[in-house]
């Protein structure tokens, strides 16, 4: 899993930060994605702004880097590799459960591994308003390149403000996690933003700036991204999409994903999660059920 670092700046006494000897304060999450997200605080009320950010984080699906458990496992997420157990660690929770080098991992908790097209093109469209989004559709046996820009949308309710001594502004991804970007003092919104723009390339946008399609995917459907409504009126009315278009490339790229980086976010969890997970060996498919245990101290 691909991990990203960055810092999510919270410290009630930011303006003292380049002030030598004072305390400063860390706890760093993780979440199913792999994004990173190291709460800081620094100075005489660090250690409650790091409590305060650890606990608000923790809620949006992070859990702290030293209760990440571990299965054991190391699954190929590339080419004829993709999905497949290609090592197990020695008397970990893997090699307990039964599994083996060489089984292919297809559903973990009776959910099927693979991402269905509807999810991958819920990822690709999702981002800001006022942006510009290419499409493919395919229609009737035809392809039809359309654009469109994303129109305003209020975002879902996110994390609000514990206490009246910090300023919250979340940032959302695709999936609906919001990651809560907080400050205190006099240094709070440039924090803020800061944290904002960290996240950006990731595909979190700031909660003010949600933007919307219009249209709606069938996320269950194993064949193809298919378009169920369109909104009357919507950025995706206007650019001429209709229920039962077929979308094929966004901005150009066709809508793939690794089976094997679906099967590790699957497997997040804290140490003594529970996961059935069933694998395809030989001609027949097998269900355990896999304990995540503590991660080895590095």
């Amino acid at each position: 899993m691909t991990r990203y670092r960055f810092h999510l700046l919270v410290a009630s006494l930011l303006a003292c930060a380049s002030v030598r000897g004072l305390s400063q304060f860390k706890a760093d999450l993780v979440n199913l994605d792999g994004v990173a997200a190291p709460c800081v605080g620094i100075g005489p009320a660090g250690a409650p702004a790091v409590k305060v950010c650890s606990e608000m984080v923790q809620k949006q699906g992070f859990i702290r880097v030293g209760d990440v458990g571990a299965s054991g496992l190391t699954i190929g997420a590339t080419a004829k590799d993709d999905g497949v157990i290609v090592a197990i660690a020695t008397d970990s929770p893997a090699a307990h459960a039964g599994l083996q080098v060489g089984d292919v991992i297809v559903a973990v908790a009776e959910k099927p591994v693979k991402p269905t097209p509807g999810t991958m093109a819920a990822k690709a469209v999702f981002g800001k308003r006022g942006e510009t989004l290419h499409l493919k559709l395919r229609r009737g046996g035809s392809d039809l390149d359309v654009s469109l820009v994303r129109d305003a949308q209020n975002a879902p309710p996110g994390p609000k403000s514990p206490n009246m001594f910090f300023v919250v502004r979340s940032v959302i991804s695709w999936r609906g996690q919001f990651i809560p970007c907080m400050g205190a003092g006099p240094l709070a919104i440039p924090a803020i933003d800061m944290c904002s723009n960290r996240f950006k390339p990731y595909g979190f946008v700031k909660t003010g700036e949600f933007g919307s399609t219009g249209f709606q995917l069938d996320l269950a459907r194993q064949d193809k991204a298919l378009v169920t409504t369109v909104d009357p009126a919507s950025a995706g009315a206007k650019a001429g999409i209709q229920p039962g278009d077929e979308i094929v490339a966004v901005e150009g790229q066709p809508l793939t994903a690794s089976t094997g980086e679906a099967a590790k976010q699957m497997l997040f969890g804290k140490a003594g999660d529970k996961f059935r997970v069933t694998v395809h060996r030989g001609q027949s498919d097998q269900t355990v059920e896999l304990l995540l245990a503590a991660s080895p101290k590095s």
